[in-house]
């Protein structure tokens, strides 16, 4: 969960974007990985993408739903001013913030570093803008997006036993536990799902974190845990004898 790259000044770890409401919060080993660098990377701006969840063309969900699961589904999703109505949103945002919106949650460590960062003047670099993630999960297949809303609105309280493990696995340090409890998810029962979400986006990553390396600051790499392990993951990606860093 906590790896250095011998012979470099980067380390990465392994994040949870959100944690579960009333978790102790970060674990020791993060908050000690945060004090060590002097910049940080992360995935994107998670503030950014709101802004990109609609289409330019329109996209009917509803009509490749079960009237059920539509009806579910427009329980579960908010009615806010700073988001848009779920009439309007792509299938895999749907798919993505409706896990969010079925669960208890508090902030994470991207929320939280990038707080600290602005208050130490820290640098701060993303890996992709939203429009390239954006870009990226354009390209999932409406069928395999549609089969995991299916799965999510037959049991919306599964998400919230997921992540309550996948953060007790986290703050352990358990990256094996976290992938095993992740890949019973709706979105990564999917491969065709799992590869447009980790494995591609890992790959465009590479070359960024490659010339990152030569930095002389201490720099963290702080990306959802998911992308450290299973097939296509980031360490192999970056061809490194990565090395793990044992903590509380």
């Amino acid at each position: 969960m906590y790896f250095e790259l011998p012979g470099t000044n980067m380390r990465l770890i392994g994040s949870m974007h959100l944690l579960p409401s009333g978790s102790p919060g970060l674990p020791e080993w993060v908050v000690n990985a945060y004090e060590w660098c002097e910049e940080l990377v992360f995935e994107s701006d998670p503030s950014t993408i709101i802004d990109h969840l609609c289409p330019t063309i329109g996209v009917s969900l509803k009509k490749h739903l079960t009237p059920a699961t539509w009806e579910t589904l427009q329980t579960l999703w908010p009615e806010s001013a700073n988001f848009p109505p779920i009439e309007s949103v792509q299938p895999w945002a749907v798919s993505l913030f409706g896990t969010t919106f079925s669960s208890s949650l508090s902030a994470g460590v991207e929320n939280l570093f990038l707080q600290w960062a602005a208050e130490q003047s820290k640098q701060v670099y993303f890996l992709e803008s939203a429009e390239e993630l954006v870009s990226t999960l354009d390209r999932a297949p409406i069928d395999d997006v549609v089969q995991s809303l299916e799965l999510l609105a037959a049991d919306l309280s599964a998400p919230q036993r997921s992540i309550e493990a996948m953060y007790q696995a986290w703050i352990t340090m358990d990256l094996a536990a976290m992938h095993d409890i992740a890949a019973q998810s709706p979105m990564f029962q999917n491969p065709k799902l799992r590869q447009i979400i980790l494995e591609g986006r890992n790959l465009a990553w590479v070359s960024m974190l490659l010339n990152k390396m030569a930095s002389p600051k201490r720099t963290l790499v702080a990306v959802g845990a998911l992308h450290l392990c299973g097939p296509g993951n980031l360490l192999t990606l970056l061809g490194r004898d990565a090395q793990r860093i044992y903590q509380k």
